[in-house]
């Protein structure tokens, strides 16, 4: 089934384009589509860079800076002989794997001890990844206006309109996104305006290689109502893991099955652990330097060494010299390094192990009976022979088959990126934690619980309330439809009309297990802020009430409130993305209202 036949002609009234930013751990890539209205887009990679070679289709993620922070070399020209001989003599900082400086706060912990690296003196990571950003548009500008017969006119008409859809990690949430689109905004992709930030979305790198398998062509026979599948996006940092059922086979639906997986297990942990192999084995040798090793880990460990090892033969080979260099105690013959199977299985097993412990958490939730299971796998890392060997040895006796669909692996999750801002096919997605906020509720005497909380009851106005408590919106793992709504009603009392302006309430998220603790403060370790709404509620305060003054709040008679605002927060979890608005009645008419959602830093 070809993607033609199960995208729709694009139903906008203009001209437009969206393009699809994959900024990988170690190696990024682009796409695009140009918007006809009435016509069927096509999904279409970014295969040129300045600085590069054609017919690419993912360049470094890497940036050369001076010391007074000038971009000296980005993306493939960090990878010329001559470039990196400048960088080694004018002592260019080299900034790598800055995409994890972003991570979730949650996984400080979590990166299985790789070292990420420092970001250069003086450059935030969002600056970073802004200057990174920057250089993708540009490229894609250039490449668009060149490839196209009527490019250059396209794009002058379009630039300032220009939709992007930025891919992430499945672990990233509300405050990763907020800092992504920040960069945006220090790239010169948008302006910092409401309508400029509304140009950027954003999709989990798991849907967005999801997409790009459908669209890619699978067979029709397996895109049947209640198909389960699951998508592992190997990656250089990260490992992905989802799992989608199909609802709507033509046009094409589809529901998330379970919480989806991020682990930090990607190919870059690999070059890692063969970085310690070497230094082992070339322990005072010639090669036992830093700069020999990392480039030796670079230049053929990565690229060659690596990506040729299955497992199948007694040993591999890592090229050190030329065909004359020779050295029995180390084991080099002919200019070549013998690694030994098991070293070289020894590089894999951590990432083997945490891919293996992920997806057989995933078809743990999604497996009906003892049904067969596919698990695609795609990503960068996924073209590794020994990785795709050892899962499907791990898991075909299960009634797992692990499959590389017929498209891209390296490209997937830039196309599935378009592909999510045309054609929505993903309908419900499953809550990745417990969401809401804390509140006072009446003291039950009757309620042995609250008895034994008592230090927690406080005076009401309606009479003894004991808390705060966690009031749960949503609880993990529940699955959401994209359009579903929650509401939360609230009733606030102001003594000035001014104060209404400053409306703020927290939400917070609990990501352990079922059921959610019900007392907040002493469970307080176990929440973690989510972001902060803020709103002005000047327009929903109804007329001052007439039964008190001003007057009376500065005598102390405890009067009611002077102003009254009743009202519903409106919170939207089913998107890629948190929405919120304040929903009131006016004289018989619902009102809709802006809310402003902050993250914490």
């Amino acid at each position: 089934m070809s993607s033609a036949n199960i995208r729709q002609s694009y139903k906008g009234s203009q001209l437009g384009i969206v393009i699809g930013i994959d900024v990988g751990t170690t190696f990024s890539g682009v796409s695009y589509a140009i918007l006809r209205p009435g016509q069927v887009p096509d999904v279409l990679p970014v295969t040129r860079f300045s600085g590069g070679s054609t017919d690419v289709h993912k360049i470094p993620s890497v940036i050369f800076y001076d010391d007074k922070l000038a971009i000296k070399a980005i993306g493939p020209s960090t990878t010329v002989d001559s470039v990196l001989e400048d960088a080694e003599d004018h002592g260019w900082f080299k900034s790598r794997h800055f995409k994890m400086h972003l991570r979730p706060r949650g996984m400080a912990l979590k990166t299985n001890g790789l070292d990420i690296g420092d970001l250069p003196p003086g450059k935030s990571a969002e600056e970073v990844m802004g200057d990174f950003l920057h250089y993708l548009f540009v490229e894609t500008a250039s490449y668009i206006q060149e490839s196209h017969a009527d490019g250059a006119d396209l794009w002058s008409q379009v630039k300032d309109r220009v939709n992007f859809v930025l891919g992430h990690p499945n672990g990233w949430t509300g405050r990763e996104q907020q800092r992504y689109r920040n960069s945006a905004i220090l790239g010169g992709l948008i302006p910092d305006a409401v309508e400029g930030r509304k140009r950027v979305k954003f999709v989990t790198e798991g849907e967005a290689s999801a997409l790009a398998c459908l669209s890619g062509g699978l067979s029709p026979g397996c895109l049947e109502v209640g198909f389960r599948f699951v998508i592992a996006d190997a990656g250089g940092g990260t490992l992905d893991i989802s799992s989608y059922e199909v609802t709507k086979p033509s046009p094409m639906e589809l529901r998330q099955c379970a919480p989806s997986d991020c682990r930090f297990a990607g190919s870059v942990f690999v070059d890692r652990n063969g970085l310690e192999l070497l230094k082992r084995k070339l322990r005072n040798s010639s090669y036992d330097y830093d700069e020999v090793l990392e480039g030796l880990i670079n230049d053929e460990f990565e690229r060659k060494t690596k990506r040729e090892f299955a497992g199948d033969t007694e040993y591999g080979l890592l090229k050190v010299g030329d065909r004359r260099v020779m050295d029995d105690n180390l084991g080099i013959r002919g200019g070549f390094l013998r690694l030994n199977r098991d070293e070289l299985s020894e590089c894999f097993s951590m990432s083997v192990t945490e891919a293996l412990d992920s997806i057989r958490s995933q078809i743990a939730v999604i497996r009906r009976n003892k049904e067969a299971i596919s698990v695609w796998l795609v990503g960068g890392f996924a073209s590794s022979p020994y990785l795709l060997k050892r899962l499907n040895d791990s898991l075909e006796p299960e009634g797992v088959s692990i499959q590389r669909p017929d498209t891209s692996l390296e490209k997937a999750v830039a196309n599935g990126a378009v592909l999510h801002f045309l054609d929505k096919w993903v309908t419900s997605r499953v809550c990745p934690a417990s969401y809401g906020s804390t509140c006072l509720i009446p003291f039950n005497t009757f309620l042995s619980d609250h008895r034994q909380h008592g230090d927690l009851i406080q005076t009401g106005k309606g009479g003894p309330c004991i808390g705060p408590v966690f009031d749960c919106i949503v609880e993990k793992g529940v699955p959401i439809e994209e359009a579903k709504t929650f509401k939360k009603p609230y009733t606030k009392e102001f003594f000035f009309k001014s104060m209404a302006a400053r409306f703020t309430i927290k939400i917070f998220a609990y990501d352990g297990d079922l059921p959610v603790p019900t007392w907040f403060e002493e469970n307080k370790h176990k929440f973690r802020t989510l972001c902060k709404i803020e709103a002005d509620l000047s327009d929903v305060c109804t007329e001052p009430s007439p039964r008190s003054s001003i007057l009376d709040y500065f005598l102390g008679r405890k009067p009611e409130a002077f102003w009254k605002a009743n009202f519903e927060i409106e919170l939207t979890f089913g998107t890629t993305e948190l929405e919120a608005r304040i929903k009131w009645e006016a004289n018989g008419k619902t009102k809709y209202g802006p809310v402003s959602i902050v993250y914490p830093e």
